[in-house]
């Protein structure tokens, strides 16, 4: 996916990074044998994003377009990706790879839309050297680099246990319900849909799910493949778990659903790529080698 030396950009299209987070990731990628530039705007402010939403989307099709940068990497996730999409060209852009997870979820579904390439649904810049444990490190750094990846390992959750194919789609649940009534709504016809969150309540959860479902989204889904849920627990003294809420959520679709996969938001966060042939079944959520 990237040859030794190439130049990889750090944007933040989203959330306010950490600093000393982003400069720690700078140094492990760079021991990886690749060179990265900070996007000319990466220490801006403006509320809760890096920046207002012209320089963020200045920074991000300068990244995804300029001469000399091999791949886009994304510093943190938090919101604002949305604020960038209208502005993102229909055709034109290449295929360099596009890292990162989380709010990310939003810049994915603009560009599997409009152009081929990789796009890697893995840890965020800013996390990647001291916030997530050596697997993900590993994982990320084989599949830059071409290399053989496993399968994320999975637990059948619910509807049939069989194996199922498809363009492997989604990321994070709120994002993705986000999305709905926009022209970058979650396409999942013929897909495996990957649905991960963090700190949202059970009944936000199915709130987010129902959306998806009765928007239209989820249809001609071929399967659904459940990551972490982080801090996603019922209030203290409920009669029911998290568990029971998705399995009441997803189960009306009547497709296999397969859950505890090692991504999302923990400190496991299994790299796997947007918008790419994979298969979800007994033997984990898998895909071919990158080339």
């Amino acid at each position: 996916m990237l040859k030794r030396n190439a130049t990889v950009a750090v944007v933040a299209p989203a959330g306010i990074p950490q600093l000393a987070g982003v400069a720690a990731g700078v140094k492990l990628v760079e021991s990886w044998g690749y060179e990265v530039v900070r996007a000319p705007n990466l220490e801006k402010q403006h509320h809760f994003t890096a920046g207002t939403a012209e320089v963020r989307t200045q920074d991000l099709l300068w990244a995804l377009s300029a001469e000399g940068i091999d791949a886009v990497w994304l510093a943190r996730g938090g919101y604002g990706c949305m604020h960038c999409l209208p502005s993102l060209p229909r055709e034109g852009l290449d295929g360099r790879p596009v890292i990162g997870c989380s709010d990310a979820t939003a810049l994915f579904a603009a560009l599997v839309r409009s152009r081929g390439g990789h796009l890697v649904h893995g840890p965020m810049l800013e996390t990647i050297a001291t916030k997530v444990d050596d697997a993900t490190r590993e994982r990320i750094r084989a599949m830059l680099a071409g290399e053989e990846v496993a399968p994320i390992a999975a637990t059948h959750f619910a509807g049939p246990k069989e194996e199922v194919r498809g363009r492997v789609v989604g990321g994070n649940l709120c994002v993705l319900a986000s999305l709905s009534g926009t022209p970058w709504a979650l396409d999942a016809r013929g897909a495996i849909v990957v649905l991960e969150e963090v700190t949202e309540v059970p009944y936000r959860v199915d709130r987010l799910i129902t959306q998806l479902r009765l928007s239209g989204a989820l249809d001609g889904a071929v399967g659904i493949a459940l990551g972490d849920f982080v801090k996603c627990d019922p209030p203290e003294g409920a009669r029911y778990e998290l568990t029971d809420v998705l399995r009441e959520a997803l189960e009306p679709l009547g497709l296999p659903v397969w859950s505890r996969l090692t991504l999302g938001h923990d400190k496991r966060n299994l790299a796997f790529r947007i918008g790419e042939e994979g298969t979800l079944g007994p033997g984990g959520l898998s895909q071919a080698r990158s080339a």
